[in-house]
């Protein structure tokens, strides 16, 4: 890991502590609804691409493209759910793509220690493919069990 890497992802850190501890209590206090913590979420999404840009390096577009699709697919997962509803649009952006964020954030550290933690050698083309194929089944658990979360909201432990 390069010095300028390694200064990004402890501003990253950083960043995400001082919104943690300063940032969140303050407009916790002041809010009244959840779209009042607009300071909140840019230092949070900032913090997030510091830290990812600095585990990462020169893949990051990679990664970030991933977010992107985990995204789309949680939105159009959550449009399946709630087909023919009227609030699906609504369910789709609102709870949707949040669900596919944090799938793919919870996915990246996973899929390294699960399956590249130890690898140094080349891995064959028939292990590759297997390969590819648990961590698409990962992912879609990632995605059924923070989708579950999201549905139950605070009340999951409730539910069960």
């Amino acid at each position: 890991m390069s010095k300028v890497r390694k200064i990004i992802l402890i501003a990253g850190i950083v960043i995400g502590l001082i919104n943690l501890c300063v940032i969140f209590p303050t407009e916790y206090a002041k809010s009244s609804y959840i779209t009042d913590f607009v300071l909140t979420y840019i230092c949070l999404a900032i913090s997030v691409f510091f830290v990812l840009y600095g585990f990462t390096g020169r893949k990051f577009l990679k990664y970030l493209l991933f977010m992107f699709v985990s995204a789309i697919i949680g939105a159009v997962c959550w449009f399946f759910i709630f087909y023919g509803d009227l609030w699906q649009k609504l369910l789709m952006v609102w709870v949707g793509i949040p669900t596919g964020l944090l799938t793919a954030l919870l996915f990246f550290p996973l899929r390294y220690y699960l399956f590249y933690r130890n690898s140094m050698l080349p891995i064959e083309k028939d292990k590759k493919r297997m390969s590819y194929l648990k961590q698409a089944i990962l992912y879609f658990i990632l995605l059924f069990v923070v989708s579950i979360l999201f549905f139950y909201g605070g009340d999951w432990i409730d539910a069960i």
